[in-house]
């Protein structure tokens, strides 16, 4: 006798909480991967090298990168939440569960940099 998982039942409310979950998962999915179209410009999104330790090379940078944009948004949001939270204002922890660090827009992967660097020109 085969057993089915309890989420796997056939009334509403499981067949409900596991279509949540799997599309939770999809976006969280679908948004990594639009994190790391937006980061890798060079090729218009291609890994065009032919050999492998440079493919390899490729793919381990662009992980780095966006390990590094998630680190940063949660760093941030943490302390958005501890100031709102220290000004009175209500953060439930329950819609943090909501808030994903895989956001963009604030990124500019191509754009103007500023370094404060000594003139060396003699």
């Amino acid at each position: 006798m085969m057993r089915h998982h309890p989420c796997l039942r056939r009334n509403t409310t499981s067949w409900t909480k596991l279509r949540r979950h799997i599309l939770l998962q999809l976006n969280r999915g679908e948004n990594r991967h639009f994190l790391a179209r937006s980061l890798f410009f060079a090729q218009q999104g291609e890994l065009a090298v032919g050999d492998l330790p440079g493919l390899i090379n490729k793919a381990s940078c662009l992980s780095l990168l966006s390990n590094a944009v998630l680190i940063w948004n949660t760093v941030q949001f943490e302390k958005i939440v501890t100031q709102l939270r220290s000004q009175g204002h209500t953060v439930q922890n329950e819609d943090l569960a909501h808030v994903t660090p895989l956001l963009f827009g604030h990124i500019i992967p191509h754009g103007a940099y500023f370094t404060n660097q000594p003139d060396l020109r003699g």
